[in-house]
């Protein structure tokens, strides 16, 4: 019985003391202030396009005030919401130290097509169709799609993000077409670049065999890419790729070459 009552007096003395440090560690952090910035980049299979300093830059310029002040006075949602301004990111999360350290964690988006509209300037479509603008700090060596694609200002860019407006239907066109190439190692191996044409149709530029796929316009997608697959695996001992300049799979159920 003595034993019992020892054990538990022992129990309850050690859950007193924990929840004194427990309250004092509370009101210590109350009152500390934050003392720096630790930005960390979740692990992912994919490059990021920006880096764990630009996002530290970015916080600082745009919340100078963040570092120095009392954690109590804090206020993590609306940091958050700062960070997900970036379409680079698509996960975003933050929490205080008891050393006053702000801890940010981000998770970046992935690139999925590198556009290069009609008067050169460049940016990303990520995954889920999400418009980024181009980086400065990385690149990503991804499909490239140029050529007469509709310029974007920065008022229309902001009006996408927002969701105040959709994306033109080239631009949602070529995702589908770039998604569709990514879903086949065969064909993301085989195919480099997407080229739309001054009539609004698609050549696709290859990595080996001849110098450009006709694909014509952006519909029928799996059937022709399954169609291109065939050819390229079926005549790769059968047909002499250096006399030929083209293919042309753009129409039902058959494929045209033409020679040089």
């Amino acid at each position: 019985m003595m034993k019992k009552i020892i054990n538990r007096a022992v129990w309850i003395a050690s859950f007193l003391v924990a929840m004194v440090i427990l309250v004092w560690a509370n009101i210590e952090r109350a009152n500390s202030h934050s003392s720096d910035i630790q930005v960390k980049m979740l692990k992912t299979d994919y490059p990021s396009l920006i880096s764990q300093e630009s996002i530290q830059t970015h916080i600082l310029e745009t919340m100078p005030t963040v570092l120095g002040q009392s954690v109590r006075n804090i206020d993590l949602s609306k940091i958050e919401q700062e960070i997900y301004q970036n379409a680079q990111l698509s996960d975003v999360r933050t929490y205080l130290g008891i050393d006053g350290l702000l801890h940010i964690k981000v998770r970046p988006r992935k690139a999925s097509l590198r556009i290069f509209d009609k008067k050169g300037h460049n940016l990303y479509l990520a995954d889920g169709l999400v418009l980024m603008s181009n980086s400065l700090d990385y690149t990503q060596r991804i499909m490239v799609a140029s050529g007469n694609i509709p310029h974007l200002n920065s008022e229309e860019k902001l009006q996408v993000l927002n969701g105040e407006t959709e994306l033109p239907q080239i631009y949602q066109s070529l995702y589908q077409l770039a998604e569709a190439i990514h879903e086949d190692e065969f064909l993301e191996a085989l195919i480099d670049q997407i080229y739309v044409n001054k009539k609004g149709q698609v050549e696709l530029t290859p990595k080996l065999g001849v110098k450009k796929i006709v694909f014509g316009e952006i519909e029928d997608i799996d059937r022709k890419l399954e169609n291109l697959k065939a050819f390229y695996i079926n005549g790769k001992n059968l047909v002499d790729w250096q006399k030929y300049k083209s293919i042309n799979i753009k129409y039902d159920n058959q494929i045209v070459c033409s020679k040089k």
